[in-house]
């Protein structure tokens, strides 16, 4: 690559820019003496008249638009908005802040695109990667946003700078993003990535490649030009704000009083949507993901950092909110110095009020807590599906059903139906149409407006009627209210779907709800024997290898044990995953390697547990071990599946007894929902499924479960969270399927006798096992309220809005938003809290006991969400009586820490704790387990595959057979037969260079690269061009014939099948007779079901 450019190159350009008769510049350009200039040094020094010029060139012969005046376009029209204005307090956040009048006209002199300009002191800017001079040469040639990201992700790896950017090099870039983001490594990086074999990783690449997605919300965004309403679901299906635009928080290591950090690009990748990227678009937002070793920290500066302007690829870009380590910003018209916005930035950002005003209008919210506020811009940014569209006339509201006789003292207040509304059946069946569920679901989870939560059928057979789609909500689902006279856009009135109802069955206990179990009378032994049968289901399955069925029984255990079925659904329905009831497991940043600067660089990598299409190899244990099954091979005759089954047994047992698990053969896990008839007794609940999943005492199978059942839900902290009630059958409610509807009589919410819980989405296990039910008894409901003296210990910030706003009566916008950023920004505050004290909390119980009053602090973790802060005495104290080492039983299976402290150690005198019981058993059953797995598997010696080996003996053969009748052409032959041979050991020896004993270290990702590097290069040679005795195909069968005979020597070696597992599998199934060719997308939906074998 060619670095910087020449002076005679620059002269070129200039003189050639000047005398463009279309171009008209100003003879002033005060822009450039307030420009946000890029942290680059840059060989474009002396050119400032230059970019100036070309920030202030007009587009095709237009004006050139003004930054500050730019805001993306409303479905509401001019006079709407007017209107609007005019009747009530302004929704902009360009008039005076604060409370005023409703004929108060907008004071549009204090409008902050007049107020703090990029050269007063008090503004903070941090590039993270812009260029000036260089930004003005994109807008000139066109280039994508894909592949200006691209760029400045290298520059903010320091891979590449700016100013190192050969201008001419650009012109290599021009096209679509689809088009022109394959190039970027090789201009910029020299990069001669292998290219992959056409037709292949079709749908991995289709999956997470974000580029053909940016290109249709850029077209989407030109076609609709003034009429603009976001990115929406549009006739043929598609909707927006699919592709993630991420980055990493990278502390500069430097000794200062205030800590540095910088931020690094992640390349973008297509994931799910939500209402507030479908609305501004893709490319308006960046999440950056602050690792858990800053937050950590006791000072760490974050509000402070990320309070400031964030300058990247021509935009200010600004943080609006932080949850979970992760901080969200958005693309603002923040004016940069230039008077035209990039050429990318279709549609133009808005203002950042405009932004934070179309989501949650402040004035029409000030009877909240300004933390409260601040806090739902989460609904915003939840991953959602868009739905059906339901006009504003069709949204009802409901009165809560609420209990005027309950007790003040009952904390949970008697709100009974909290966070659940209706919705008619015309409209669910729209939802099942549109986003293909197999079948009409009783509830969704979703967001509408301004509301959250859930909807379930509606009650009233006459609204069920309706040919006119409507929900109904309560006043509980209501979090962000809009003004009557506002017309709301599309993206408000759409129903954004979460999931909708499933329920399933049976379910897992986890650690803390064995606990609270044990603690409330069943007995230690239930758990044991509940943990041995299921060590026992695990390893007798996996080794259940008898009878004329077994190897298809043992392929469906295999695929039930790894999800298989379920994770190959979920990776091609990507985005969508969740709302069509897949999970999908999110990646640890903890675990970036920053030394690998290939990953910096945009070439083709691979996409976690995505087979290999061109070896045919899957990524994951069990599915390996399923295409060798179902290609004919038997553990029992083949070693190297022997080896991976072995490996998929160890870890599940691993896993069985290292995470406490434990499965209840007759138990459900469901969302809880209010009763909408009102029949259920205050102490009953109904559970009923759409088929026969549960199981029953005497062994069938039933749709519906009857007798005392417990529920509880996580966190199950408290002696009363988990509940025994009796599950009845109502014919009023035998339309509320794979749902748990509870009662709504009684003085008390029962959803909050479950940890505080409601009903917006919570879930809850129900379990009807007879040894586990009728040994339980409930906790005295004394235990599900908090201490008298518990406020004492926290302080809680109260300022409310309203206060707020008169606080800041006057104030211009951008003199706010730092005050408003701190509580925007509260969710980098404290994060360690709630975990600390779940730690405090475990340690308590063990050494104290589960209903000790010490205990009670657990309360902690709810009360987290509504703005609370341990004080810093009272931490300190608590921290100082529990803050030990975790409990023997707690580290089972996790990495011991590097200390010489002891474990917590149970007081003498107290019974033996639930946890160190079942910890002694399962250790004991497991090694009695794993034996018999080392006994079964060592019976089974390796032998040749004669299958295997046949098409290379046949080729040897035949060469005989002609060497006896035409000598010239046997040598042509055995030449070609030659060359297969050498390639083979020529790649196996590649291939014992590549796998080291670190391997299985690497990332998923990391290893997948290489091993379909090693199976790409295998496959593309010899070159079979001017073969004339061998076709392509039998070349193919030859190599992967000869790779095993060369293996052969050791049994379990994995060479030829990370290479041609494909063909030696098709060899394989030959070989035992009459076989199917089967296209991938047909196999990957196959499933087994028990009733397909005796």
């Amino acid at each position: 690559m060619s670095r910087g450019m020449s002076r005679a190159y620059y002269r070129d350009v200039q003189e050639e820019i000047l005398v463009d008769d279309e171009w008209e510049f100003a003879e002033e350009r005060s822009a450039s003496n307030h420009s946000i200039s890029s942290t680059q040094s840059s060989v474009y020094s002396g050119l400032e008249d230059l970019s100036d010029m070309m920030c202030n060139m007009p587009e095709n012969g237009d004006p050139a638009q003004p930054l500050s005046t730019m805001s993306v376009g409303s479905s509401d029209s001019a006079d709407s908005a007017d209107s609007a204005d005019s009747a009530s307090p302004s929704s902009s956040w360009s008039s005076v802040l604060g409370k005023r009048k409703t004929e108060e006209p907008p004071d549009n002199s204090l409008s902050p695109r007049k107020s703090a300009r990029i050269s007063d002191a008090n503004i903070k800017i941090h590039s993270i990667a812009h260029d000036r001079n260089l930004q003005a040469y994109f807008d000139n040639k066109k280039i994508s946003f894909g592949v200006q990201w691209l760029i400045a992700k290298m520059v903010s790896y320091d891979v590449l700078a700016y100013e190192d950017i050969n201008i001419p090099d650009l012109d290599k870039l021009r096209g679509t993003n689809e088009e022109a983001t394959p190039h970027v490594a090789k201009v910029f990086a020299c990069q001669n990535s292998k290219g992959e074999e056409e037709g292949f990783f079709v749908k991995e690449k289709a999956v997470l490649s974000p580029w053909k997605e940016l290109d249709r919300e850029h077209e989407h965004a030109l076609a609709m030009g003034d009429s603009f309403d976001g990115f929406q679901r549009q006739a043929d299906g598609w909707y927006g704000g699919k592709v993630h635009f991420g980055a990493t928080l990278k502390a500069i290591d430097k000794k200062t009083k205030t800590p540095e950090y910088r931020i690094q690009l992640s390349p973008p990748e297509l994931g799910s949507s939500s209402r507030l990227m479908r609305q501004y678009g893709s490319k308006n937002f960046l999440r950056v993901k602050v690792p858990r070793n800053i937050l950590n920290k006791p000072q760490h500066g974050l509000v402070e950092f990320f309070s400031q302007h964030f300058l990247l690829c021509g935009l200010v870009y600004r943080a609006f909110y932080a949850k979970d380590g992760s901080v969200f910003l958005v693309a603002t018209n923040y004016p940069t110095g230039c008077s035209r916005i990039p050429s990318h930035a279709h549609p133009p950002p808005p203002s950042l009020e405009d932004y934070l005003d179309w989501h949650n209008p402040i004035y029409y919210n000030t009877a909240q807590s300004v933390a409260k506020w601040s806090s739902r811009f989460a609904l915003g940014l939840s991953n959602s599906v868009p739905g059906i569209i339901i006009s504003r006339e069709n949204i009802m509201y409901l009165k809560e059903e609420v209990k005027t006789d309950s007790c003040t003292k009952d904390p949970g207040g008697p709100d009974m139906t909290d966070g659940c509304g209706y919705i008619n059946k015309i409209a669910l069946k729209a939802l099942r149409e549109l986003l293909q569920w197999d079948t009409t679901p009783t509830a969704i989870q979703c967001r509408i407006a301004g509301a959250k939560g859930l909807l379930i059928l509606h009650p009233d057979s006459s609204e069920n009627c309706s040919d006119v789609p409507q929900v109904w909500l309560r006043e509980s689902q209501i979090k962000v209210k809009y003004p009557e006279t506002r017309k709301l856009s599309s993206g408000h009135l759409t129903i954004d779907v979460l999931r909708s109802s499933h329920m399933r069955s049976p379910s897992r206990l986890a650690a803390e709800t064995i606990v609270n179990f044990a603690e409330n009378g069943v007995p230690h032994s239930v758990f044991i024997d509940l943990m041995k049968e299921g060590l026992d289901a695990i390893v007798d399955g996996l080794l259940d290898w008898d009878g004329p069925d077994a190897m298809y029984r043992l392929w469906q255990t295999v695929a039930r044990a790894g999800a298989v079925v379920g994770s190959r659904l979920a990776r091609e329905a990507g985005g969508e995953a969740r709302s069509r009831g897949f999970a999908i497991k999110d990646d640890d940043i903890e675990d970036d390697d920053e030394d690998d600067l290939n990953a910096v660089i945009e070439i083709p990598r691979s996409i976690a547990w995505w087979g290999d299409e061109v070896s045919g190899c899957p990524s994951s244990l069990e599915e390996t071990v399923m295409v060798m099954l179902d290609s004919g091979f038997t553990p029992r005759d083949c070693p190297v599946l022997a080896e991976k089954l072995r490996n998929v047994l160890k870890t599940m047992v691993d896993n069985f007894v290292q995470r406490y698990k434990i499965e209840v053969p007759m138990s459900c896990v469901g969302w809880i929902v209010p009763d909408p008839s009102g029949t259920l007794a205050p102490d009953e609940v109904q559970i009923l499924s759409k088929d026969s999943k549960f199981r029953c005492p005497d062994g069938t199978e039933s749709n519906v479960v009857l007798g005392d059942v417990l529920l509880t839900r996580h966190p199950c902290k408290l002696p009363t969270d988990t509940q025994k009630v009796k599950a009845v059958e109502k014919p009023e409610l035998r339309r509320y399927t794979d749902v748990i509807v509870c009662s709504v009589q009684g003085t008390r919410r029962f959803a909050d006798l479950l940890a505080g819980g409601d009903y917006d989405g919570d879930k809850a296990i129900a379990v009807w096992q007879p040894s586990i039910v009728s040994h339980f008894k409930n906790a005295d409901l004394k235990y599900s309220h908090p201490p008298d003296n518990l406020p004492e210990n926290f302080h809680k910030n109260t300022l409310r809005v309203d206060d707020f706003l008169e606080q800041h009566q006057g104030c211009k916008f951008d003199d706010v938003i730092p005050r408003l950023q701190s509580f925007l920004l509260g969710g980098l505050r404290d994060i360690s809290s709630v975990g600390k004290y779940s730690n405090l909390h475990d340690v308590a119980v063990y050494t104290l006991g589960y209903a000790h009053n010490e205990t009670s602090f657990a309360i902690f973790s709810t009360g987290a969400k509504s703005g609370l802060t341990v004080l810093p005495e009272v931490m300190k104290s608590d921290t100082k009586l529990y803050h030990k080492r975790s409990p023997e039983w707690k580290e089972c299976g996790e990495e011991k820490p590097e200390t010489n402290e002891m474990n917590a150690q149970r007081p003498k005198g107290m019974k033996e704790f639930v946890m160190d019981a079942i910890m002694s058993h399962a250790r004991n059953h497991r090694d009695l387990k794993l034996q018999q797995v080392d006994s079964t598997f060592s019976r089974h010696h390796g032998h040749r595959d004669s299958s295997l080996e046949k098409p290379w003996q046949d080729a040897e053969s035949r060469l005989q057979r002609v060497k006896c009748n035409n000598e010239h052409a046997a040598l042509t032959m055995e030449m070609e037969l030659s060359k297969i041979r050498k390639h083979v050991e020529k790649m196996r020896e590649e291939y014992r260079k590549s796998i080291r004993r670190s391997f299985s270290g690497l990332k998923i990702e990391r290893r997948q690269d290489i091993l379909r590097s090693l199976a790409r290069d295998f496959s593309a040679a010899p070159d079979v061009s001017s073969f004339l005795f061998f076709s392509s195909e039998e070349v193919t069968r030859l190599k992967a014939s000869y790779a095993y005979i060369h293996e052969c020597p050791n049994f379990t070696g994995q060479f030829p099948w990370d290479v041609a597992m494909r063909e030696l599998g098709m060899i394989k199934a030959r070989g035992l007779g009459p076989s199917k060719t089967v296209a991938l997308g047909f196999y990957e939906r196959f499933v087994l079901t028990r009733a397909a074998f005796n």
